[in-house]
């Protein structure tokens, strides 16, 4: 699925947007407001700077004397902060648990679930058929697992032949809890597929999840087909 490339938000110091912050003494910073004007590509929630610890526990141990930066330290990290940091037993940082494919009309939602053996398959095996000019988004649910995950990006290369287009969107950055988190784009508006002779046919879909120290947690291949 093409995707637009959106521009990374996690800075290290308050700019222009007036975002409020609060740092560390290895200099993470918890951002509370995005640093640029909100829009449909803007990621949700607590988001979270690629710097520093994106360990919980030294997160919250530092400066553990001021209530009121505790306070707000527990409030950005949600579940995480009361000790919540999903299975502990799986080694795995991120989980994708569904990536669905919706559609702005009658269409049925495109659903896969990654996060099993048998969704995995399906996925390689069935891939994605999309309708030539159709308007659709996409929403991914994910856990986040044993420490704040930073900079998570979904990268997607597609190949046709000898044409190959790639893309990045950034995800965000999120503490690790049991529930999964949502991420949806775009938010407030919806994509179109490619239409005309040019982009109809088969294609072979390469999607990673990758965060900002360039670690990937997921990679596979899929074949999608622009149909008329």
């Amino acid at each position: 699925v093409r995707t637009r490339q959106v521009r990374a938000f996690f800075l290290l110091v308050v700019t222009r947007a007036g975002g409020i912050s609060l740092r560390d003494v290895r200099g993470v910073v918890i951002v509370c407001a995005m640093q640029a004007p909100p829009g449909p590509e803007a990621p949700t929630g607590p988001q979270y700077s690629a710097g520093g610890t994106n360990n919980v526990g030294a997160l919250l141990n530092t400066d553990a004397g001021d209530e009121s930066l505790q306070k707000y330290k527990a409030q950005l990290l949600g579940a995480a902060a009361q000790g919540d940091l999903g299975d502990t037993s799986d080694p795995r940082k991120l989980i994708v648990t569904e990536f669905r494919v919706m559609f702005n009309n009658n269409f049925p939602d495109l659903v896969f679930t990654p996060d099993s053996p048998a969704g995995m398959q399906k996925l390689k095996e069935i891939g994605m058929t999309i309708k030539e000019g159709i308007e659709y988004k996409f929403r991914i649910s994910f856990k986040v697992q044993h420490e704040i995950l930073a900079g998570l990006k979904f990268c997607n290369k597609t190949k046709k032949m000898g044409f190959t287009n790639s893309d990045e969107l950034m995800i965000g950055s999120y503490p690790p809890q049991t529930a999964p988190h949502v991420f949806e784009f775009p938010r407030n508006e919806w994509m179109e597929a490619p239409k005309g002779m040019m982009y109809r046919g088969n294609y072979t879909s390469t999607d990673k999840f990758v965060d900002s120290d360039g670690v990937t947690h997921l990679e596979y291949q899929y074949p999608l087909k622009i149909a008329k």
